[in-house]
């Protein structure tokens, strides 16, 4: 009787489960760096926003918003602007109206920026900027800038920011 070899290759139960480990070992390094750089990006997305609202608001200032005088605030609705460049938030939803603006004071000569951003989602949790000044923006720190949860600014909160303890006036 002649015995037949067979000729089948396949892998180990101890080949395979080697692998299962190395791949899941990939997975747990690679998920969490995707995560954080997508993460960033929507951070960074959440900035550039913010800087883009402020040059709207810089575009229009003489022109169809007053300049504010001293001792007084002007408080910039994104419902005032042609806001077309800013339709949603980096998550997709629509940023709030009324609770994303920019205030405006002025100091000597100069006229200084603040922008608080907020986007909502259906649920009504938020993201965005809490009020903090243009300069900020720039700053090694301004990632941390971008938070979940916020509100917009009672007057109160406004006026101990920026310093200014007049009138704010309201463009809608």
């Amino acid at each position: 009787m002649q015995k037949r070899m067979s000729n089948h290759k396949a892998f180990t139960l101890v080949e395979l489960l080697a692998v299962v480990v190395i791949l899941s070992i990939l997975m747990a390094i690679a998920v969490p760096n995707i995560i954080s750089t997508l993460d960033r990006n929507k951070k960074e997305t959440y900035i550039g926003d913010a800087k883009k609202l402020i040059a709207l608001v810089r575009n229009q200032m003489g022109n169809k918003i007053n300049k504010p005088s001293y001792g007084e605030l002007v408080r910039v609705n994104l419902s005032c602007l042609d806001n077309q460049d800013l339709p949603s938030d980096p998550e997709g939803n629509p940023y709030d109206e009324t609770e994303t603006f920019v205030i405006v004071s002025r100091q000597n000569e100069e006229l200084i920026y603040y922008v608080n951003m907020i986007g909502k989602d259906g649920a009504g949790k938020t993201r965005g900027i809490f009020l903090t000044e243009r300069s900020n923006l720039d700053e090694d720190g301004r990632m941390s800038l971008v938070k979940k949860n916020i509100k917009a600014p009672s007057d109160d909160q406004i006026h101990n920011i920026t310093g200014v303890f007049g009138n704010i006036r309201v463009c809608e």
